[in-house]
């Protein structure tokens, strides 16, 4: 009777060990259902599965794979844009006066008030210094320079004809050489006649054997022009290549304020002139500051002269800061 019972309990001892040591092989093994670490910014990645949260993988052009970087760019958009501007009527754009003006003006009071002075410095007065606001014009923010007559053109050697305060090179078929020659003025250029859409570049049409300004008319004419089959032709005429995340609009690390926004990557636009002045900073030779340390120009933005300002405005054209195609 002894016997037995023991040899039952040696069998119970037995089992008991085999379950434990099964057991152990699966719930105590450390590497078992831990899931690998995700990449953490600037780590490489394969794809944004490999990276932690709210990370996605950018393709690095130095390596196979890429970086995780942060996927959402999170910078709210505005009705405004960067801009240059040197005007906002015509006379900002008379040329500064020179030294001698005051006493050329004080002279020419002079002998009009019969106290002395001379009728020619009233004559280098009005040309010297007085700025005729009718050869001014400030378009969009820029100065430029009208013509009041078609004489005006020709000695400046900017053309022969003044269209609307404009120097151009014809106003007519006739100013490209007349009946004897096959030039077509066309937007105040001679230009030789068209046969088809195919002579005119971009997406300028043949119109009456003359290019005229168009757009895009069809989604394959925006797929030969980006070399992308994603771009479809809009409804303004320009080709638009969509995108689905901001990383398709630019780098995190190196942004110009581009974000998908709609299926588009479109301009995020400025709060403020300093937004314009930091942002276009680079481009206008300026120094700028970064965390920690601080950037100043020593006055003007490098690159601006005197009447130049950098501005954070309305948008003047809707479409103008939306980026289609690169």
């Amino acid at each position: 009777m002894n016997l037995k019972a023991a040899w039952i309990a040696s069998v119970v001892v037995v089992g008991a060990l085999v379950a434990s040591i099964n057991s152990g092989c699966g719930d105590d093994d450390p590497t078992a259902g831990v899931p690998a670490r995700l990449a953490r910014k600037g780590e490489a990645c394969q794809t944004t599965n490999d990276c932690a949260a709210s990370l996605a993988c950018m393709p690095s052009a130095s390596t196979n794979g890429g970086v995780c970087v942060v996927g959402v760019f999170n910078v709210t958009q505005t009705g405004k844009e960067c801009a240059i501007t040197e005007c906002q009527q015509a006379s900002d754009c008379c040329d500064t006066p020179p030294a001698g003006c005051d006493s050329l003006k004080q002279s020419c009071e002079d002998y009009d008030a019969g106290l002395g002075g001379s009728p020619s410095s009233c004559q280098q007065y009005e040309s010297l210094c007085v700025c005729d606001a009718a050869t001014r014009d400030c378009e969009n923010g820029r100065c430029v320079v009208k013509c009041t007559s078609d004489s005006s053109c020709t000695s400046s050697g900017s053309g022969s004809k003044c269209l609307g305060g404009k120097c151009a090179q014809c106003a007519s078929d006739d100013d490209c050489g007349g009946s004897s020659s096959d030039l077509a003025c066309v937007n105040g250029k001679c230009q030789s006649p068209c046969q088809g859409d195919g002579d005119c570049a971009g997406f300028d049409r043949c119109l009456q054997g003359k290019c005229v300004e168009g757009g895009c008319q069809t989604t394959r004419e925006c797929i030969a022009a980006t070399r992308n089959v994603e771009a479809t032709c809009g409804t303004d005429g320009k080709c638009i290549v969509p995108c689905q995340t901001d990383l398709e609009c630019g780098n995190p690390r190196g942004y110009s304020f581009f974000s998908c926004v709609g299926g588009q990557c479109l301009y995020m636009g400025c709060e403020s002139d300093k937004d314009c002045s930091l942002l276009l900073g680079s481009s206008l030779g300026s120094s700028g500051g970064t965390s920690g340390t601080s950037g100043t120009s020593g006055g003007s933005s490098g690159g601006l002269t005197s009447k130049q300002h950098v501005i954070c405005r309305d948008k003047q054209v809707p479409n103008a800061t939306t980026r289609p195609a690169q």
